[in-house]
């Protein structure tokens, strides 16, 4: 299965494992822990698995090499290591998220994969993918391959379907889109699922769609003389089952519509980084955070990384007024270090990481977003070197015993919130598979 989103794999992953299945999931980038990559049934590989493997796919690839630059880069060789893995593990189903685009991946090296899904599509990568979502829906379309269906949403943007459409006519490849999840047959259970927010009701039925798709595996043709290969899915003949209801309640994908409550402050976590997932990032924690009997001071912890427009992506967030915003790099510092070995960015200096949180806290006044409270705009903004500083702010600046508490957006990168999950949970148990949620019959 090859599909692109982790949240997505997420719960087709979880669908699948609970059909029976043995799983295999491989996703990027990592929160904390490179072995987080590369799951067997929902769980990561622990410390002395992704050790094993590591050295048994390093050592043979090393002897083979006859320069020191023929050894495949750090995505590449964990991808190959994937591979290595579901092989020896001997999975059942192997979940490939898509890294960057698609057509030029180094994931889709799958030639006949049973089923691919592409989700919703935005601006992101623009200096590699293009600058526009057509350009983009190109690369994307590269994962589609002949005869194999593919499934996808309704409401991509701008003409990004229509470039969809094109490409499966091309390779004569059938191209499904889903219908929304209430559309299902869902009686007796109710709709319940393990990621917050409305962009995963999407997500939820393109991964029942895909699961059904592995789990029935059909043959499709599409000829020649045909005008066409796009094609709409009924969902009403769709019976949900008790393993696609329980997969869908139980899915958990850290760092993603998160929370964290502490006992001073309650941390809401969404590692969203285009400017359609900060849109949907800001209506759940609107939604999560008006639970709550009175309102909390809200704080905001941002950061982005890469050549993305940091004016485009803190447009959304102004909806939230927040109190203090707080602008931070992905650096941890050096009294957590333990905390932060496969955190660590190579490409970039920690001068240039600083710089640009900097160049975010600029764009955050420039644009003149509002506030609460009664003091100037100037002190409620502040920038600090690394994600130690920005909690320590709030530990020391910002709680206040004569409030409730505090509500903490922490988002704009996928690195601040492995970050900052570290520091908060230093003992990694986010990282769990999710036991919380429950499954039952409606009720009238």
């Amino acid at each position: 299965m090859f599909l692109g989103k982790g949240s997505t794999c997420a719960f087709c992953e979880s669908i699948l494992r609970y059909h029976g299945l043995k799983t295999g999931f491989y996703s990027s980038p990592h929160l904390i822990e490179v072995r987080e990559r590369i799951r067997i049934n929902g769980k990561p590989l622990s410390k002395e698995e992704f050790a094993r493997y590591f050295w048994e796919v390093y050592n043979p690839l090393k002897n083979y090499m006859d320069d020191e630059h023929d050894m495949p880069a750090y995505f590449k060789f964990m991808t190959i290591m994937a591979f290595y893995v579901f092989l020896n593990e001997k999975v059942e189903v192997a979940i490939f998220e898509v890294g960057i685009g698609g057509l030029y991946d180094c994931t889709n090296v799958i030639r006949k994969p049973v089923v691919v899904g592409i989700t919703s599509l935005g601006l992101d990568h623009v200096s590699l993918l293009g600058n526009t979502v057509e350009k983009i829906a190109f690369h994307k379309a590269g994962i589609m391959k002949p005869l194999v269906p593919t499934y996808t949403v309704s409401d991509q943007p701008g003409e990004s379907l229509n470039i969809l459409a094109e490409k499966a006519l091309d390779i004569k490849c059938p191209l499904y889109i889903v219908p929304s999840l209430d559309e299902y047959h869902w009686a007796p259970y109710q709709i319940k699922l393990g990621l917050s927010g409305k962009v995963q009701w999407k997500n939820a039925s393109l991964a029942l769609q895909l699961s059904r798709a592995f789990l029935n595996p059909k043959i499709e043709s599409v000829s020649a003389e045909q005008d066409k290969c796009i094609f709409p899915v009924s969902a009403l003949p769709f019976q949900i089952h008790l393993p696609d209801a329980l997969g869908l309640a139980q899915t958990f994908w850290p760092g993603r519509s998160q929370i964290l409550r502490l006992k001073t402050a309650t941390f809401y976590i969404d590692g969203a980084h285009t400017p359609e997932s900060i849109e949907a990032c800001v209506e759940w924690f609107l939604h999560a955070s008006a639970s709550s009997k009175r309102r909390q001071k809200r704080v905001l912890i941002f950061n982005t990384t890469g050549d993305r427009n940091a004016s485009l992506l803190l447009a959304p967030l102004k909806r939230c007024q927040f109190d203090v915003a707080i602008f931070c790099s992905n650096i941890i510092g050096a009294a957590n270090e333990s905390a932060s070995k496969d955190l660590l960015n190579l490409m970039v200096t920690k001068d240039q990481q600083v710089r640009r949180s900097n160049v975010n806290s600029d764009a955050w006044l420039e644009n003149g977003f509002r506030f609460n409270g009664t003091s100037s705009q100037k002190q409620m903004v502040v920038a600090l070197p690394t994600i130690n500083t920005a909690l320590n702010y709030v530990n020391d600046k910002l709680v206040d015993n004569e409030t409730d508490g505090l509500d903490v957006l922490v988002t704009g990168s996928l690195h601040l919130v492995g970050g900052v999950l570290s520091l908060l949970d230093p003992d990694h148990n986010f990282l769990l598979v999710n036991k919380t949620n429950s499954v039952s019959p409606k009720t009238s």
